[in-house]
This record gives structure tokens, sequence and C-alpha cells, in this order.
């Protein structure tokens, strides 16, 4: 099944050969957000929001068909 990902700021190095230029990526069913980080060989320990089609999710949703996934990182200053 195909979802669209996209990430911001430092997390645009992740996944480069997973995700097209049109940011479509193939996943297989019953995967959730967590094993999507998985797959995009994204660290744990890495501050993130995950948006599904606009609203936060869980690290386990289940993702579907079509679903839009927004991967942002937490950006400190001081």
């Amino acid at each position: 099944m195909k979802i669209k990902v996209k990430l911001y700021t430092i997390l645009k190095k992740y996944g480069k050969d997973m995700v097209d230029k049109d940011k479509n990526m193939s996943i297989p069913s019953n995967l959730t957000l967590k094993g999507l980080m998985s797959r995009l060989e994204i660290p744990k320990k890495m501050g993130k929001v995950l948006l599904v089609n606009g609203f936060p999710q869980d690290i386990e949703y289940e993702l579907h068909e079509g679903d839009e996934v927004k991967i942002l990182s937490f950006i400190g200053g001081g």
C-alpha cells in the first residue's frame, strides 16, 4: 500500500531511497508509525512529532492506504 511521507528539518536525510520525489512510499499492510520510524532508520532517541492526516498520533497508530505522515523534529535553541 502507498502512503505519503514528509520529513522536515534534520529528518530529511532519513529514508531517501524509500520515499520518491512525490513523497510517496510503499509499505506493507498493518505497519505502525513505530514500524515506519524503524524502516526510515530514524533514531528512537530523537525527539519528534508524528502527524497523520494533520493530527497527532501515537507511535502504535496503524497506517492506512493514502495516509499522509508528517514527521517533525524538536528544535532547541538557547
